[in-house]
């Protein structure tokens, strides 16, 4: 059966392709079949892929398309969606009407932040849509708030120490344990080089390779505790 998981928060900038890419290239080194939809007008993911095609560095298992219109979404989903394990979409990083049906589809939405108001305000209305359609069409989307680009500066600051009582006690969705540092290879890999379970290992890989791991390991048992929900119910 065909996971969906889609990047959204309102908010440019909070990380959402890389997140996507370092997901992807997880579960492709597993052996899945994973499709990467760019639906945000600024390509970021079609030129990466662009340009690990121009450099023979495409990744095996990962193929990306880009939809920029609802309807060519929702088109796609239904004729190619099943033949993937995994379907990760990036969305725009502006509230648009291609957002509600990537939502309907979706078994996760997971809205990356950095410890920005901004950020958290877009993380917050992002779980407020998956809220509204899922009981618009009954359906069981979970949700979850990814810290991006943290750094040991970050953690020490004010907002960073409230994001956990915002996000789960006030708002009531859920903040992963696992957080993705500021690291010079998430940044490489947006150059063409393919995906960081690709890279020769260093000891820098090494460490952004385990928190990938841990984060997918993380996204998976958040969805399979969204299965066990459904089958008690």
């Amino acid at each position: 059966m065909t996971v969906v998981i889609a990047a959204i928060n309102g908010k440019g900038g909070a990380g959402k392709t890389t997140a996507l890419m370092n997901i992807a290239g997880e579960y492709a080194l597993r052996g899945g079949h994973v499709a990467m939809i760019d639906m945000d007008a600024r390509n970021n993911l079609m030129r990466w892929w662009t340009d690990c095609q121009e450099k023979d560095a495409q990744p095996e298992g990962i193929h990306v398309y880009s939809h920029k219109t609802a309807r060519g979404f929702e088109r796609w989903m239904d004729e190619h969606g099943p033949k993937f394990d995994h379907v990760l979409i990036d969305t725009p990083g502006e509230d648009t009407s291609i957002v509600d049906p990537v939502i309907a589809s979706s078994d996760l939405v997971i809205s990356p932040i950095q410890p920005s108001k901004r950020e958290v305000l877009g993380a917050i209305d992002s779980f407020e849509s998956v809220r509204r359609i899922n009981n618009v069409i009954g359906s069981e989307c979970r949700h979850g708030v990814l810290r991006t680009r943290i750094t040991v500066t970050v953690r020490h600051t004010e907002l960073y120490r409230k994001i956990r009582p915002i996000i789960e006690d006030k708002v009531g969705t859920y903040l992963f344990r696992t957080e993705v540092f500021e690291r010079n290879v998430y940044k490489d890999i947006h150059n063409g080089i393919g995906t960081l379970q690709m890279l020769e290992v260093t000891e820098a890989i090494a460490k952004a390779r385990r928190e990938i791991r841990a984060l997918v390991e993380e996204v998976d048992a958040h969805l399979e505790g969204a299965s066990k929900s459904e089958r008690a119910a």
